[in-house]
């Protein structure tokens, strides 16, 4: 009998790295993660240097001691010999951009920088570029753009709007930075031992399309100094072409091989975002189908086979997930750290005593007390914006609101209107793709609450009102970088095209959601109610939310 063959799918999340190395047959047969050691820098930079305002830095030599921990654990568990291994991908938060020298270094790591904010790795969630993504929207707007593609406008996520932050904020370093990169290009690059892009980011991310970056006109309108920016400090820089995800694969350098552990030679995947790698591993790969990756934050993905404008969406993108379609994504900043940042900071000291006393966390024994609780009866509706919006409004600059508190309130309601609000929030978008004509046939949901929190799920397919699929598989994005990795091999794995390996590779292990009629009732109607809400503070024309963050983040006085 032949060898098995394998490959490796790594997931870096916002906190930490995942990896699994799967047979061709869809077999786990190794699991590892990694945290990062720095975390998420908010209020200040390792050296002490204060940060103000709306920062989310990491360190990017977490992302390198993530790769060199978890390839080498995946081989020791399973004992696998390394040529049996074909292949290996990566997926990554986006947009996570890494100022770089002319080395390819981090521009962090040189202690000439090492002070300077702008200089490190800002996360996806930073969002400070919001005044940059606005200017840029604008642009867009009177250049033509097609910024249907973007659901109406730039968001402060994207690339684009960071390098132009730097830009206006700290000249020195944007002077000094030889080049601006996704951080799942930066790991790719490191892995293939020269310069390689995504596709699937750069369209997503950085205004880039199958007829290349926007034109010089273009960035000269953003500023006159930033006419030449693709070539001077995006992927023109080193005179590639982003490669789609699977498409064909770079082979894994001798360097890398040696500190990993692999063969050198195997194919290496293009970078994918983590949002939309796990649909391969779910089979989400028909026109119709739907998927909520629910964890810090929610990615919603929905396939369809033509663009269609539809407000709200983070990208209306040809081939970006699968082949011959259009993945629209849209999501909601915060999820699971809204539920976090509750349970840590808004509940009585009892309630962690309680917990403690019956072997549960504050979050778990909240969940209990909520599920106690039927629909409609907290007396309580919220939204979900405690991270801004990302769709249908794209405004990071709206906040979390909890409407109808009183001196009966207990956590537990608050807890629950949360996560109702969650579920609302997934349907208003869900709302808004079907309004523009983009049908939606199913929903399938991953992710790490996803796994854990059955109440939630039950509430999303009671606010839905249609079947929820949720994969038990807990490393769906991470299974999603292999199955990318058995394409990019297809010459080893046998495997024609994204579709043939998902069909073999794609877990298969799910538990369904059935939506109670009676409480469906009872959240249609509260729904009605969370809908008119948020259009009440998210359609532009109350600005208390956007004031309310000027007085908080303004120089005090």
């Amino acid at each position: 009998m032949p060898e098995a063959l394998y490959t490796i799918g790594l997931d870096y999340g916002s906190l930490s790295c995942r990896g699994v190395l799967v047979r061709l047959n869809g077999q786990i047969d190794a699991v590892a993660d990694f945290s990062y050691p720095h975390g998420c820098f908010t209020d200040a930079l390792p050296d002490g240097t204060p940060l103000s305002g709306s920062w989310c830095l990491q360190h990017p030599g977490d992302f390198v001691l993530g790769l060199e921990t978890v390839v080498p654990a995946l081989l020791s568990q399973s004992r696998v010999d390394p040529r049996q291994i074909i292949g290996i991908g990566v997926d990554f938060t986006a947009s996570t951009v890494i100022p770089l020298d002319t080395g390819f270094r981090p521009l962090c790591e040189n202690p000439a920088f090492a002070s300077r904010p702008h200089a490190w790795c800002k996360m996806w969630k930073h969002h400070g570029a919001a005044a940059q993504a606005e200017r840029l929207t604008e642009v867009c707007r009177a250049r033509g753009f097609d910024l249907a593609r973007y659901g109406g406008k730039i968001s402060p996520e994207c690339l684009i709007a960071k390098v132009l932050q730097v830009f206006e904020e700290d000249r020195a370093v944007y002077d000094a930075a030889d080049a601006f990169v996704e951080a799942g290009d930066y790991l790719v690059s490191l892995l293939a031992g020269r310069p390689m892009f995504s596709a699937a980011m750069a369209a997503a991310k950085a205004l880039w399309s199958k007829a290349g970056y926007p034109g010089a006109d273009f960035w000269g309108a953003v500023h006159p100094e930033l006419a030449h920016l693709p070539r001077e400090k995006l992927a023109d820089r080193f005179g590639v072409s982003p490669v789609t995800p699977g498409e064909r694969a770079v082979e894994l350098c001798p360097d890398m091989a040696y500190r990993l552990g692999l063969q050198p030679g195997i194919a290496v995947s293009a970078a994918q975002m983590d949002g939309y790698a796990p649909m391969p591993a779910l089979g989400v790969t028909s026109p119709g189908q739907a998927m909520m990756v629910v964890g810090t934050s929610t990615a919603i993905l929905l396939l369809h086979d033509a663009p269609c404008p539809v407000s709200g969406v983070t990208g209306c993108l040809p081939d970006t997930g699968c082949p011959g379609l259009v993945t629209y994504a849209a999501g909601q900043a915060s999820v699971g750290d809204c539920f976090q940042w509750f349970a840590d900071t808004c509940v009585p000291g009892r309630y962690a005593e309680d917990a403690r006393a019956r072997g549960m966390t504050v979050q778990q024994w909240l969940t209990h007390l909520a599920a106690g609780l039927a629909p409609g009866k907290t007396g309580l509706l919220a939204l979900d914006w405690f991270n801004g919006n990302k769709s249908p409004f794209g405004n990071s600059r709206l906040k979390g609101m909890i409407l109808g508190l009183n001196l009966k309130t207990k956590p537990e309601h608050i807890y629950r209107a949360l996560l109702e609000a969650s579920a609302f929030g997934a349907r208003l978008i869900l709302d808004t793709f079907t309004r523009a004509g983009v049908p939606i046939s199913s929903v399938t949901a991953c992710g790490g609450i996803a796994g854990k929190n059955s109440l939630l799920m039950q509430l999303y397919a009671d606010v839905l009102g249609m079947p929820l699929r949720v994969s038990r598989c807990g490393q769906s994005p991470a299974l999603g970088m292999a199955i990318y990795a058995a394409v990019s091999a297809k010459e080893r794995s046998g495997f024609r095209d994204m579709f043939s390996a998902a069909e073999a590779m794609r877990s298969r292990d799910e538990t369904v959601y059935q939506p109670n009629p009676s409480a469906h009732r009872v959240y249609d109607a509260l729904y009605r109610e969370y809908a008119a809400l948020a259009d009440a503070f998210g359609n532009g024309r109350n600005g208390l939310m956007e004031r309310l963050g000027e007085l908080l983040f303004s120089p005090k006085v």
